[in-house]
């Protein structure tokens, strides 16, 4: 379940699993660029679950009260070895409309989780949404 965004229009500190539905739903539907960026996300999920991405986090102002977010922040971790899809892959890695992916490792998934993306620009904890599938 996705929390309720503070007084600030963020989302509580964490990564906060949810489905697809639950984060269409949520952050989806509010207005046209919403809903396109959404249709960037499913896309991008299709192809992360073909290339053997573990985990994805979404981050950015998608996952905020904002009514215009600019794009979708994603980090995506890949295991060595783990790579399916070489084409899906390098579909990610050329990138999709609204969309700023990450396809990373362990250290540096960990690295946008835990530090870069669990902070604003002025340093105030903050939350983010992982898939689940």
């Amino acid at each position: 379940m996705i929390p309720p965004f503070d007084d600030s229009g963020w989302l509580p500190p964490g990564v906060h699993g949810a489905t697809l539905a639950e984060i269409e739903d949520r952050f989806g539907r509010q207005s046209e660029l919403r809903r396109i960026q959404m249709e960037s996300v499913r896309w991008m999920v299709e192809l992360a679950v073909r290339a053997g991405v573990q985990r994805i986090v979404l981050n950015g102002s998608f996952v905020t009260d904002i009514m215009e977010p600019n794009d979708v922040d994603c980090v995506l971790l890949i295991g060595a070895g783990s790579r399916k899809d070489r084409a899906a892959e390098d579909e990610l890695l050329k990138g999709l409309p609204f969309l700023d992916v990450l396809l990373v490792g362990p250290k540096d998934f960990d690295y946008f989780v835990n530090r870069f993306f669990a902070f604003d620009r002025v340093r105030q904890a903050k939350g983010m949404v992982e898939v689940m599938q």
